[in-house]
């Protein structure tokens, strides 16, 4: 069965950055898949959607659903959104069932506004982007955080290396060549 890969958390924790290891990762082994990121799905499939909870709940269920035909195609897919509330997960838990591979990629509040890649935070700083300082971010629960990645314990290349494990785990994949 193919997987869907779900990196989820903070703006900044590394979600992007690893999600797209593991892409690069898997096609330089000839598996077949695809990548869904949370930032392309708004500028495109869910441009017509605003940021309100309802808003936000919808833009998760399509993004499943797009996952979802693309794993029922034989992809397996990786996909990064922030996925901050337990709702959020529920949809696409619900969507993907047990084709669904959570990944929390973890990092403190403090780490992310200090990294703060898209400068999201910075705008939020100084008050051109509401709530994203104080939007709730629901801790994982233990079905979401059995794959946790700590981008604060680990550097670029150890976060890569637990992904690239995990994704050996799941697909069955005896080991992945070196970049």
């Amino acid at each position: 069965m193919t997987k869907v890969f779900w990196f989820f958390g903070r703006c900044g924790a590394g979600k992007t950055t690893l999600a797209k290891s593991l892409y690069d990762a898997l096609l330089g082994q000839k598996v077949p898949v695809f990548y869904l990121d949370g930032d392309e799905m708004r500028s495109g499939i869910c441009s017509d959607l605003a940021y309100t909870p309802e808003a936000r709940a919808e833009n998760h269920r399509r993004t499943a659903e797009v996952a979802k035909l693309a794993a029922e195609q034989g992809l397996n897919v990786i996909v990064s959104t922030m996925a901050p509330q337990y709702g959020h997960r529920d949809i696409v838990s619900g969507v993907l069932g047990e084709r669904l591979v959570w990944i929390f990629v973890q990092a403190p509040i403090e780490v992310c506004v200090q990294r703060d890649p898209k400068g999201l935070y910075h705008r939020a700083q100084t008050g051109h982007l509401d709530k994203l300082l104080n939007f709730p971010f629901d801790a994982p629960r233990p079905q979401e955080s059995k794959n946790t990645i700590d981008t604060v314990a680990h550097d670029i290349n150890g976060s890569t290396k637990l992904v690239r494990e995990l994704a050996e785990l799941h697909l069955g994949r005896s080991r992945f060549e070196s970049k």
